[in-house]
């Protein structure tokens, strides 16, 4: 049933594609009976050259590293996800048929990921994956016992077995099968155990999800023909290369591949736009109603808000977003949630369950019915500030999909204030690392943990600038606002400033906004001309990056009195050439001389992000590729010795 609703979805939208073949970039041709939506590329002169899948005897395929091919069996692109058939096991045993290339192992370079919707079953397992991190279920109550029982006779002789879910707690690149680990896995999508029978386990998939593409890469303009409204020039991010972007009055729609107007951008649903829409377009706002859910679900949210005195409004409200954001229309996991299924979450409100506070409301942790540990932030009752902030977030989050970015799971708008529920991201902020250790709640960050952690992060802020669509600024870049998952990975969070650029007449890329942020990391130029660009979240990353080398606050009047600002303090210690006398101790005393370099080189990118005159910063995405150098360095020698 969900294969077939993807494949009538793919069909609405090869028909609005091949009505717009004139001003979008060419889609690919169905394979066999299944459309092959933009940016999947089945050819060389189709689709975008960097998501690359197969179609051989009328099937598609998807290639992984090692010589590996699975089948896919669907593809929902409003959400960037599609499922690929895993690897069965091997005749009359308990080894998978990839195990030799050690099962599902994804190219990092390219932007395909293991999303987070994953249940995987390891089979054959060896003691020592008791030992690895993160803790998988590898009980006698676990479901893979079930699972053997039932469905895989041959692993009834190995009865290690375990369980656990790509949610935060896996690679986002491998599902692993080895030698001394585990020798067969299964995988099920959005699998729910508690309705799972013996009779009645759901065909096995993987779900593989993709980035959204950038402008194609151009150069010379008749590169562009294909794309309408749209000339080549130089990239932004990538010195040397050519993109083909979109003109005044025009937005990259990277869902579609085509320059979108700006104008037709704006239509809100259910409202007439200004300018006489075309059928073609009224057609694409069906099409595309699926993946504009939520930000209907925050129309809805502003609509009460106008009108909250009537309760007959509220429930017909209320009634309407339900009815907006039901699986069968949208395909996506957000959702409306009730007031009694939050309220029963968080224990009332308990102040046992309250895991953070600040200006603008407050963060619970949830347990929903199912099982899943939520986030939940409310703005404070009667904090129109609050209200803004948290609503704002929605419409931020509504429109970003990124494995570094924290992720919105649905709102509620039936209590007092409006509420937001988020994936639980469980190690705390990066803030909480780097400067309360002391309690011996965390041990001390390794430099190489340090350095993935702000290559993470710098990785969201990039998305936010160069990929999404209109762009972001955050706004609150701070290490506060950056959440570690059971792996350490960072997740960027907490969008209540940010801001969307919206299209200018003269294509600008600043904001004028009044000066918001926190003290210590926002950005002097910003605070002393009120213009908002990428760059001003470039220089608080650059405070971010001071405090993994130091281990000290942006701000703390503990310090001398000219030393209670750490940029000023760092890039004194640093025009002196003494940089090594601010390092954390720690790191100091536990790296080679190789690491101290790359410390310094570190230092140096801080420098460049914090320059007084935002035109010299480096942008993000430069910023993320020279860490990510970096790390290669020290990396290539641990491999080494």
């Amino acid at each position: 049933m969900a294969e077939t609703a993807s494949k009538i979805l793919i069909l609405l939208l090869s028909l609005l594609s091949s009505s717009w073949s004139a001003i979008a970039i060419r889609r690919c041709g169905n394979c066999g009976l299944t459309p092959v939506p933009y940016p999947l590329s089945t050819g060389p002169d189709c689709g975008d050259q960097l998501y690359k899948i197969r179609c051989t005897a009328e099937t598609l395929w998807f290639d992984a590293l090692n010589g590996t091919s699975y089948k896919i069996t669907s593809i929902n692109p409003l959400t960037q996800r599609m499922t690929i058939e895993p690897a069965i096991l091997t005749a009359n045993s308990c080894i998978s048929s990839d195990f030799h290339s050690q099962g599902i192992q994804l190219n990092q370079s390219l932007p395909f990921n293991i999303t987070s919707s994953n249940t995987i079953l390891l089979f054959n397992c060896k003691d020592a994956v008791l030992q690895l991190k993160p803790p998988m279920d590898c009980g006698a109550t676990s479901i893979c016992h079930s699972y053997i029982k039932e469905k895989t006779a041959a692993c009834v002789s190995a009865p290690l077995c375990c369980t656990f879910k790509t949610e935060g707690l896996h690679d986002s690149y491998e599902i692993k099968v080895y030698d001394g680990g585990c020798g067969a896995y299964q995988s099920f999508v959005n699998l729910d155990v508690k309705k799972v029978t013996a009779e009645q386990w759901p065909a096995p998939g993987v779900e593989i999800g993709w980035t959204l593409p950038q402008e194609p890469i151009c150069k010379t303009q008749m590169d562009c023909k294909e794309l309408l409204n749209s000339k080549c020039f130089a990239d932004r991010i990538k010195l040397g290369q050519n993109r083909c972007f979109c003109d005044s009055k025009f937005r990259w729609d990277s869902i579609n591949g085509l320059c979108q107007s700006v104008q037709m951008m704006k239509c809100s649903p259910g409202e007439a736009c200004k300018k006489k829409k075309k059928k073609t377009a009224l057609f694409a706002g069906a099409a595309l109603a699926g993946g504009a859910v939520l930000l209907m679900a925050v129309s809805g949210v502003l609509f009460y808000k106008r009108h909250h005195n009537s309760r007959r409004a509220q429930k017909n409200l209320i009634k309407e977003r339900e009815e907006m954001l039901n699986p069968k229309h949208s395909g996506k996991s957000a959702r409306i949630f009730t007031g009694k299924e939050i309220t029963k979450a968080t224990n009332s409100f308990s102040k046992a369950n309250l895991i953070g506070t600040g200006g603008f409301g407050e963060v619970f942790k949830g347990i929903l019915e199912d099982g899943t540990t939520t986030a939940i932030k409310r703005a404070k009752l009667g904090n129109t500030k609050g209200t803004d902030q948290v609503l704002n977030e929605v419409r931020i989050l509504c429109q970003v999909n990124h494995r570094r970015l924290v992720r919105l799971l649905g709102c509620c708008v039936e209590l007092k204030q409006p509420i937001m529920i988020y994936e639980y991201i469980p190690n705390g902020t990066l803030f909480e690392h780097l400067h309360c250790n002391h309690s011996g709640k965390w041990t001390p960050l390794t430099w190489l943990r340090r350095l993935r952690i702000v290559h993470q992060t710098a990785e969201g802020l990039t998305y936010l600038h160069s990929a999404a669509v209109p762009p972001i600024y955050h706004r609150d870049v701070k290490s506060s606002n950056i959440l570690l998952d059971e792996r350490l990975n960072a997740k960027v969070s907490d969008f209540g400033l940010s801001k969307l650029v919206e299209a200018t007449e003269n294509n600008d890329t600043h904001i004028f906004t009044s000066a918001q942020g926190t003290l210590g990391y926002l950005d002097p130029e910003y605070y002393r001309n009120f213009q908002l660009t990428d760059k001003s979240d470039v220089y608080s990353f650059g405070v971010v990056l001071l405090e993994v080398l130091t281990s000290k606050k942006a701000i703390d009047f503990n310090r001398e009195e000219e030393n209670v600002n750490l940029v000023v303090y760092m890039k004194k210690i640093m025009d002196e050439d003494r940089l090594m006398e601010g390092l954390d101790p720690f790191l100091k005393e536990s790296s080679i001389k190789l690491e101290l370099e790359t410390m310094k080189a570190l230092g140096s990118l801080a420098s460049a992000c914090l320059d007084e005159k935002r035109q010299n910063r480096p942008s993000m995405k430069e910023v993320a590729d020279e860490i990510e150098y970096i790390i290669s360095i020290v990396t290539e020698k641990a491999s080494k010795s």
